[in-house]
């Protein structure tokens, strides 16, 4: 008898125990604040990848945060939705968000991290052109995605920045994508291009060496895709824009150390993102080249390693560029465009340890 209430004695004590930690357990995965994010593009890829390496290393959870990811088609959507309440955060290319900040339009947004330091619209030609500067292009025709692409703004102020008129000097035809794309370049139906840095990146993989031409570090600079929310909540939900910007910080600089497994990390969560009609090694090259083209312009010396700065002349260039194109009537003082005020902590992580997460990190274990 003494033996058998010693055992249930036990046992009691080891359910009390177990029940004790599934509560907590439970406790803390309810304790996860659910945030809402934007992705300006309509199918997660490669140029994404610190945002997937912060879901699949948890890094957000470390945050206390249940963040649902949610790709729209453009950043203008996404600034409209943060605006209107219906996300409560998202990573948007200023330049929409801007214009709506004039009087009358009154967009309620303002960027708190910022994440690519340069346009992703160079100027390129293919590796063994003649063409060496801008001005070069006098007379020619350069290929841009199609006539609405934003690749017309940024040639027509690379062309006038060169001395060029872009409306009598250049040509812009439009040659698509994939296939047709690099036929019309293959066969010189156009002698440079204005398309987005990862369009280029897979134009190499596929065969097509292309060379940016140098271009003013003015409009180089110019910041895009940044971190935005409703200016309420800036206010009132800091500890949750600090946790998710720090997260995505995080997985930067992984995705740096580690492009590859960033890339099969983003396919592993995103599966449509993996290239299905070439061979899996040229798939993951293409893949890991995309990755790297944009993962080039998610910092930059002007911030001295602070993640997220904003380069004010930077900013200003940007408003100057918007006014010179039409786009925008009015200047917007950098103060009401962006705010610095959650940086600091923002930046309060240890980078050594995400570098040693990133080196030691097994590819294989991705499942």
């Amino acid at each position: 008898m003494r033996n058998l209430d010693k055992i249930l004695r036990s046992a009691a004590v080891a359910l009390v125990c177990a029940g004790a930690a599934f509560a907590s357990h439970n406790a803390a995965a309810q304790e996860l604040k659910p945030i809402k994010a934007l992705i300006p593009i309509p199918n997660f890829d490669e140029s994404f990848s610190p945002v997937a390496v912060a879901q699949y290393l948890g890094y957000f959870k470390e945050e206390g945060l249940e963040v649902q990811i949610l790709p729209v088609r453009g950043s203008n959507e996404v600034a409209i939705q943060v605006s209107a309440g219906n996300a409560d955060v998202g990573l948007a290319s200023p330049a929409d968000a801007i214009i709506g900040m004039q009087d009358g339009k009154d967009l309620d947004v303002q960027y708190f991290h910022n994440l690519y330091y340069q346009n992703i619209w160079p100027i390129s030609v293919p590796a063994n052109s003649p063409v060496k500067k801008v001005s070069d292009l006098k007379g020619k025709k350069i290929g841009v995605l199609s006539m609405g692409s934003t690749g017309i703004s940024f040639g027509r102020a690379y062309a006038r920045d060169a001395g060029l008129d872009p409306t009598k000097d250049v040509t812009f035809i439009p040659i698509g994508v994939g296939a047709q794309a690099l036929t019309a370049i293959r066969q010189q139906v156009v002698d440079g291009l204005v398309f987005n840095d990862a369009a280029l990146a897979k134009f190499g993989v596929l065969g097509l060496q292309t060379r940016i031409l140098p271009v003013s570090e003015k409009l180089r600079d110019l910041p895009d895709t940044s971190i935005l929310a409703q200016r309420e909540t800036l206010k009132t939900r800091q500890k949750e824009l600090i946790g998710f910007a720090r997260a995505i910080a995080k997985g930067h600089l992984f995705a740096i150390q580690n492009p590859t497994a960033a890339v099969k990390i983003t396919w592993k969560l995103y599966p449509a993102a993996e290239p299905k009609n070439m061979p899996p090694a040229e798939a993951l090259k293409q893949g890991v080249a995309v990755a790297n083209a944009r993962l080039a312009i998610w910092s930059s010396p002007k911030t001295k390693g602070v993640a997220g700065a904003f380069v004010e002349q930077d900013w200003n260039n940007l408003v100057a560029f918007l006014q010179e194109q039409g786009l925008l009537k009015q200047k917007i003082p950098t103060s009401r465009i962006y705010t610095t005020a959650l940086l600091p902590e923002i930046n309060e992580f240890d980078r050594d340890k995400v570098k040693k997460q990133a080196a030691e990190f097994k590819i294989e274990s991705i499942k």
